[in-house]
């Protein structure tokens, strides 16, 4: 039997800009949101986002029509967001990281209404579709030269697109994937009361790039439940001072930064008495981390989100009460989810076994946009496939071992590099690892790890070899070792393994 969040009650899914405006006249002069560029009280944020709303429409830009975004972690992506919410338009950020050859074809599917762009950015956007564009700086004096009264929200439908999300595309096609207004709403109730508990008293930073679907969650939830956001980019040296200065309560991140923050030994309550989540996603957190993080702020709740792009994105999450006890575990479906594991064949599998994770839900997406023939590809009678290897164990929470396709076959025995990377993180001058297949002639695979030292380090191969002998099984230690300064990742902070293989297959590396 497919395991199930509990029931949404009803009346909790409604159309999120009502909501924020609600809350803005309880909240008035309370800071709403806290950017590089401005600090925002709940009363001016609204105000912002009529006068936004009036340039859309002084644009050209209706209901249904796409507004495309390349802004950064700043006010002015913030408030194209919710003037698009709250006018019937469709929101559709673009990664900032895309070269020119990569937002074309974009621009040619989505085809927007209006491309709002940051100067530097400008050159990404070709000459065709110059009539349509508007650098930041001239749309904020768009947007500072319009009235600031009310504006009534569009009556949009919960079936209506919101935003499309052109997924970061570790395979190296992108998909714009439709979340409808019933989609993002959903996931107010599931994180504010079930998943992470945001408080009105929350200051919640997010420093993970704005276009990345998680992002959504911790920028609206906070927002709607009447708590503070802090925008900005993630820096390390900045990071402290920020937390420190805005009494930060929340902190969202991926994995990696949390290993870069680790590096430093005053990451730690004592720095950061505030904080009482420490909130991750994107990538499995390897077990030994989470140990340091609970040694480190003895006093925060650690949870994980678990999802996709195509499910809002929350399928699972792990409370902070089982972030010991049910170690590499995602969780539990949210409010609204449901998740299932089968085999290659599309039946169930039993518990323990492994096999694809499959979802079904109030999250999934509409599908990718113009494109069916994809849509169908993952989403089979109602179940999207999410290409994550995974199994339910007997209490029903989830665990996954890997992507699909990253799994690595040597001589027949399957081998999931996440479970060897999560070794490897045990080592002590290990910073960041991926565990890749390459091509054998007899083997069909052998295993290769790509190590990130700590500085000064003096890691070997023989080193790793003899550190990982005992620590798990023969066949799934690596035979080639690759030393490297840096690994690359896509602008999620996912690495990519693609990209590894490539340069591993060509000698390169």
């Amino acid at each position: 039997m497919p395991i199930s969040g509990d029931d949404l009650p009803n009346g909790v899914v409604v159309p999120a800009w009502p909501e924020v405006i609600r809350r803005a006249a309880e909240c008035g002069l309370k800071d709403a949101v806290v950017s590089p560029s401005a600090r925002l009280s709940y009363q001016s944020m609204v105000s912002e986002v009529f006068r936004t709303q009036r340039a859309l429409t002084a644009m050209g830009v209706h209901s249904g029509d796409r507004l495309v975004v390349l802004l950064g972690n700043d006010w002015p992506y913030l408030s194209c967001y919710w003037a698009a919410l709250a006018s019937g338009v469709i929101f559709v950020p673009l990664n900032t990281r895309l070269a020119r050859p990569e937002v074309v074809p974009i621009l040619e599917q989505i085809d927007p209404a209006l491309i709002v762009v940051e100067d530097r950015l400008m050159p990404l956007i070709p000459s065709e579709w110059a009539e349509r564009t508007v650098s930041l700086g001239d749309w904020n004096q768009q947007v500072a030269s319009k009235a600031a009264e009310y504006q009534e929200p569009y009556p949009v439908s919960l079936e209506d697109v919101a935003v499309v999300l052109y997924t970061s595309g570790t395979t190296g096609q992108p998909k714009g994937v439709m979340l409808t207004h019933r989609n993002i709403s959903a996931q107010f109730f599931q994180v504010i009361t079930k998943l992470v508990g945001v408080r009105p008293s929350d200051r919640v930073i997010s420093l993970y790039p704005l276009f990345h679907t998680a992002q959504h969650v911790f920028l609206q939830a906070p927002l709607v439940a009447g708590a503070t956001v802090i925008i900005d980019e993630f820096s390390p040296k900045r990071v402290h001072g920020l937390v420190q200065r805005e009494a930060v309560t929340i902190f969202f991140g991926v994995p990696s930064m949390y290993h870069i923050l680790l590096q430093d030994p005053t990451f730690t309550a004592t720095s950061f008495p505030n904080i009482r989540i420490l909130a991750y996603g994107a990538s499995i957190m390897p077990a030994e981390t989470i140990q340091t993080l609970k040694a480190r702020f003895p006093q925060a709740e650690i949870c994980n989100l678990y999802g996709q792009t195509e499910n809002s994105p929350g399928v699972c999450g792990l409370a902070d009460q089982f972030a010991l006890t049910k170690p590499g575990s995602v969780g539990r479906p949210v409010p609204g989810m449901s998740v299932m594991v089968v085999d290659d064949q599309d039946e169930e599998v039993e518990p323990e076994v492994v096999g694809e994770v499959v979802t079904q839900g109030i999250n999934l997406m509409k599908g990718y946009w113009g494109d069916y023939g994809r849509t169908d590809e993952v989403v089979h009678h109602g179940w999207y496939h999410t290409g994550d290897l995974g199994y339910l164990d007997t209490e029903g929470f989830l665990y996954i071992v890997d992507r699909k396709k990253d799994m690595i076959i040597r001589g027949g025995q399957n081998i999931y590099p996440a479970e060897v990377e999560n070794v490897l993180y045990t080592h002590p001058d290990v910073v960041e690892c991926a565990v890749i297949g390459v091509s054998h002639a007899i083997y069909g695979q052998e295993v290769a790890a790509v190590i990130v030292g700590r500085p000064g380090a003096m890691l070997t191969a023989d080193g790793l070899q003899r550190y990982l002998t005992d620590r798990i099984a023969l066949y799934k230690i690596p035979v080639h070792y690759h030393f490297v300064e840096a690994l690359p990742h896509n602008a999620n902070g996912k690495i990519l393994k693609r990209e590894l293989r490539a340069l591993v297959e060509a000698g390169t590396l």
